[in-house]
């Protein structure tokens, strides 16, 4: 007998499996029928195979978004029975990041994928033009692999792609589970199990979205350059294919640095860039893009580098496959923070990169010959042979990062041909240091990078006169070594941590850097004549040279403020297996002001909200001037963190900055008590002292140096009649710090007798004032030693210095791909291309 299950929302699961097997089918025909447009010989046939394939691409774009539609609505409405709903959200969950939660996981993200490229090829249904069936072959069937990772339908006992409507009682590792079974288990499921506290930013609702257009817009250029392959037009298919190459780069690049930005406001990378697999594996793509998108501009001006072109946009493509497979395979989970895990989902990623890279280079072997190519090499003085330089400079770029983040698979690969054992060979192992292995490579690509972005521009296609070039380059070289100099000098930059051969290389970078800014600022108006809306390349190479000076100076003189220099943190207690240095790490108690950096800072408290799992951390800044003590500065950050979310020990930290024009104060919690610390057993001991006397405790010492009539203490409130006395405390310990306590005693009504003790939180020392002992001109203190305290924060600090040049630089880059971008949709007049073959129509492919 079939158990009915109560309270389940069984029909929009169903019509949303629905739309996704629509998907899937409507984009294996867009497929087959744009396939058959090219095929055809017949203009009647041609044009009855494309309007069935618009028909079915339209098709193809209503499914999508309808499952899109259907998902978001049972993820709105905490319709737990779907395992998605329960695994990414809960009703906790603020409604901003409910479209995180729908990108949260595998299905999800995938679906954004293809929702792009719905919206992408909308638009190239009516700018294609006559490269439509082609490209749009393409596309379609990049939808159709897409739509194959939502099926979740087995095939000859394999499952092909998971259902993001798979009911929980469905799912395989809940088969087992006798309460799914249960006619009411919905009455048992309360809540869900949440949004990923990491994921809980608004950098979340905005940062994938950008960055998966930058991944859907990387099959245009990948789809113009095979088209023009499959159809033997190997040199018509450049013109179209700039812009969008121009697009994808930008936009993959926007997306890039968004993450940039989000690792700096909510993770604790300790900034911006930590090298990260899953960094790189965004990044990687966006190199090689740059490069194609340079030797594109070669070939359109010379003739020159089509192949390289033809090379560079389709690993362009292929790296963000692989990039995919890395982050979805779960291969990566031992060495990146937010990779996914495995769905069982690898075999098929790998199957999805396959069917696109070996046809891609199969035909560029297959047809290189036919391909335009001209004999004459390039002069060392002209821009074509430069660009072409600076292509392969970030293609080793590209491959050395490529081949650190892959240390995993190739773990994996050696294993499973067997090699390893049959040869011996020892377990690749991630680097320890992995900022610096990839800095001392890459400070060097950033050097040549740099110091081409400044002289390209002055370069002339095909040869360039040396007189000229000595002179145009001149006055911009002499200005960057003087503004170089003028840098090091007065913002001391330092990199001394790998030694002084690195520092050298630093020096040579903020030249480089400085050099790019100067040189392509003044190429505006010595080789373009002030013309700006031509100058998209010089925009986009000073914002390239901004961010180069940006990275460079806010990590050569990024500061650690939260210096522990009473040692309160070591004897392991970040524990064994943490990375974490304790030394860097500052704790602070209680209202209890203690000294980081040129601030007084004090720990004010936590708050939290309804609704916001998140408790907020009021952390306040104080600079005094030595001199008068009088207030230079105040501000409070509000660092938060999730602790023990759902049952996860431990903490989960998003930090808090304070920005300036020139720098900025960047805090993040490390540590806070733990809710199972045992508590003080610590018993108070008298000592009786007169003025001058001292009392020795296990970190140093106590003197007693005045009675203060008149008492001030944060937990005192004198009354009328009160007869109230301070003791006036010195405390030294035993790494030369010193403080001052003032525990108070007072008399109320005549009668009643009080003490207040006063505390010094980060050495765990109480003190009371308990008696005075007027015959033997002594009082009596009262001193503890607490083996515990649980009314803290461990806070970590930095100051970046001129991190705004960098964020600047990023959104100059991004202008000068616009302005690019636009002169090229607007038909700029261009350069003719040399050494191109005839125009063939596509029917004759």
């Amino acid at each position: 007998m079939e158990t009915k299950y109560i309270g389940e929302h069984l029909l929009p699961g169903q019509f949303g499996h629905f739309f996704a097997v629509l998907s899937f089918i409507a984009s294996l025909v867009a497929t087959i029928a744009y396939f058959n447009v090219i095929r055809a010989k017949e203009t009647t046939l041609q044009d009855s195979w494309k309007k069935l394939a618009r028909i079915a691409f339209v098709i193809e774009i209503a499914s999508v978004f309808a499952v899109f539609g259907i998902l978001y609505y049972v993820l709105y409405n905490h319709f737990f029975e779907y395992k998605y709903v329960w695994r990414n959200s809960s009703r906790s969950l603020e409604v901003k990041y409910l479209l995180s939660s729908f990108w949260a996981d595998q299905e999800g993200s995938f679906l954004l994928w293809s929702i792009w490229h719905c919206v992408l090829g909308v638009i190239l249904l009516f700018r294609a033009k006559k490269w439509e069936a082609p490209v749009m072959t393409v596309l379609s069937f990049a939808q159709l692999c897409l739509a194959s990772m939502l099926l979740g339908i087995y095939i000859l006992g394999y499952r092909v792609g998971s259902n993001p409507f798979l009911l929980l009682r469905q799912a395989e590792e809940n088969i087992n589970l006798p309460w799914v079974s249960r006619p009411d288990y919905l009455s048992m499921i309360t809540d869900g199990n949440g949004l990923n506290p990491l994921l809980q930013n608004y950098w979340m609702v905005i940062h994938p979205p950008v960055l998966f257009l930058g991944f859907a817009s990387m099959i245009i250029p990948f789809a113009y350059a095979l088209s023009g392959l499959w159809t033997r037009q190997y040199t018509e298919w450049t013109k179209p294919a700039l812009p969008w190459a121009l697009f994808a780069g930008m936009i993959l690049g926007t997306g890039v640095m968004m993450g940039a930005a989000w690792a700096y406001e909510s993770l604790t990378f300790g900034g911006y860039w930590a090298w990260d697999p899953v960094e790189n594996g965004s990044l990687v793509p966006w190199l090689t893009m740059v490069a194609g998108i340079h030797t594109l501009l070669a070939f359109r001006h010379t003739g020159h580098a089509l192949k390289s072109t033809f090379f560079f946009f389709f690993i362009s493509f292929v790296l963000i496959l692989y990039a995919t497979f890395l982050t979805r395979s779960g291969v990566l989970g031992d060495t990146s923070v937010h990779s996914f895990t495995d769905l069982g989902m690898s075999g098929q990623l790998l199957v999805y990169m396959g069917v696109f890279t070996i046809p891609a280079f199969w035909l560029l072997i297959a047809r290189r010959k036919e391909i335009p190519d001209i004999k004459r090499e390039e002069s060392s003085y002209s821009r074509e042979f430069w660009l072409f330089v600076g292509a392969l400079v970030l293609l080793i770029a590209a491959i050395q990062i490529t081949f650190t983040t892959s240390i995993p698979v190739w773990n994996k690969l050696l294993d499973l041909s067997g090699l390893r054992k049959a040869f011996n060979i020892k377990q690749l192992a991630p680097p320890l240091e992995p900022v610096f292995h990839y800095n001392k490579i890459q400070i060097w690509v950033a050097i040549v990078l740099g110091l081409l972005t400044a002289m390209v521009q002055y370069l002339k296609y095909k040869d360039t006169p040396r007189k000229q070039l000595t002179a145009k380059l001149l006055w911009p070289t002499l200005i960057a070594i003087a503004a170089t100099a003028l840098i090091g000098w007065l913002g001391n930059i330092n990199f001394d941590t790998y030694g002084a051969g690195f520092l050298v290389a630093i020096y040579i970078m903020l030249f480089g850097s400085v050099y790019a800014v100067v040189a392509n600022f003044g190429y505006i108006f010595t080789g373009l004549k002030g013309k700006v809306k031509s100058a998209g390349a010089s925009v986009a190479h000073i914002g390239f040279g901004l961010v180069l000076l940006g990275v460079l100076i806010s990590s050569s003189k990024k500061e650690t403020i939260s210096i522990d220099r009473m040692k309160m943190l070591d004897n392991g207690f970040f524990g064994k297996e943490s990375k974490e240095n304790p030394r860097e790490n500052l704790m602070l108690p209680r209202n209890f002001p203690v000294q980081m950096g040129a601030y007084h800072v004090t720990y004010a408290g936590d708050s939290t909200a309804a609704g916001d799992p998140k408790t907020y951390y009021v952390v306040r800044y104080e600079k005094k001037d030595p001199a008068n003590g009088a207030m230079l500065e105040n501000f409070t950050l509000y660092p938060d963190a999730f602790i023990n979310t759902k049952g996860q020990e431990g903490l989960t930290p998003n930090p808090s900055s304070r920005h300036y024009l020139t720098r900025d104060i960047f805090t993040y919690v490390t540590a806070v008590p733990r809710k199972d610390e045992a508590n003080d057993t610590a018993q108070y001991s008298p000592h009786e002292v007169k003025q001058g006397d001292s009392i020795f405790f296990s970190n140093g010492y106590i003197i007693f140096t005045a009675l203060q009539p008149q008492p001030k203490h944060r937990n005192y409130e004198p009354q009328p009649g009160d007869l109230a006395v301070g003791a006036q405390l010195e405390v030294h310990t035993k790494n030369n710090e010193e403080f001052k306590l003032q525990p108070v005693y007072f008399i109320r009504d005549n009668t009643y007798q009080f003490s207040i003790p006063d505390t010094l939180s980060p050495l765990a020392l109480y003190v009371r004032f308990s008696k005075i002992l007027p015959k033997e001109n002594k009082i009596e203190l009262e001193v503890k030693e607490a083996g515990t305290f649980d009314d803290y924060i461990v806070l970590k600090a930095f100051i970046f210095p001129f991190i705004n040049v960098l964020w600047i630089g990023v959104l100059i880059m991004i202008a000068g791909f616009l302005m690019s971008m636009y002169q090229r949709i607007k038909g700029n007049k261009q350069t003719p291309v040399r050494g191109a073959r005839p125009a063939t129509a596509l029917q004759e492919a």
